[in-house]
């Protein structure tokens, strides 16, 4: 079995009961089923991107830990920050021009424009699939991971975007 697998589902029934929930308090809390849950902690079950992101705001856990360090008693982490760095400094440095930072939103642009576009072709490559069966379920699966992947870079380049242009802003004042 995958050992990010393990970690996570160690981390999610850690974190469930140090917050003194019972999966089903979790399950209503996440908007999914108990017994979905129950399988993401017994590892039979990797939750979706979108739902691994929502145990990670709701536990306050910066992702990268939620997912790869096994968390024990007394562990101090760092909080969910959800790709929205306040501090400008610390997402496009000072030391940037305007030039630069001009180019930089002009491809960051481009480059939401591509992802939008991904996004449509594989909800329309989903909504293609007329037949059910266990292949094809995988795949629905996989392509509503993928757009939720390409939904999460979608967020966090319209927050670099935002954080350019009041880079930009603020330096000619």
């Amino acid at each position: 079995m995958d050992d990010n697998v393990k970690i996570l589902s160690h981390n999610l029934k850690f974190l469930r009961k140090s917050i003194k929930l019972n999966q089903e308090e979790l399950a209503k809390k996440l908007n999914i089923k108990r017994s979905n849950v129950a399988a993401y902690e017994a590892k039979n079950v990797e939750p979706r991107l979108k739902t691994i992101l929502e145990m990670a705001r709701l536990f306050d856990i910066d992702l990268s830990h939620f997912l790869q360090i096994k968390l024990v008693e007394g562990d101090k982490f760092p909080a969910f920050d959800g790709g929205k760095t306040k501090d400008i400094e610390k997402v496009i440095p000072v030391s940037l021009d305007n030039a630069d930072v001009s180019t930089f939103i002009e491809k960051s642009v481009k480059i939401k424009k591509i992802l939008v576009g991904f996004k449509a072709f594989y909800e329309y490559r989903k909504s293609r699939i007329l037949e059910k069966s266990p292949e094809s379920e995988k795949l629905i699966f996989d392509i509503d991971n993928f757009i939720q992947l390409i939904e999460h870079m979608l967020s966090y380049n319209e927050v670099m975007i935002k954080a350019s242009t009041n880079h930009q802003r603020l330096t000619n004042k």
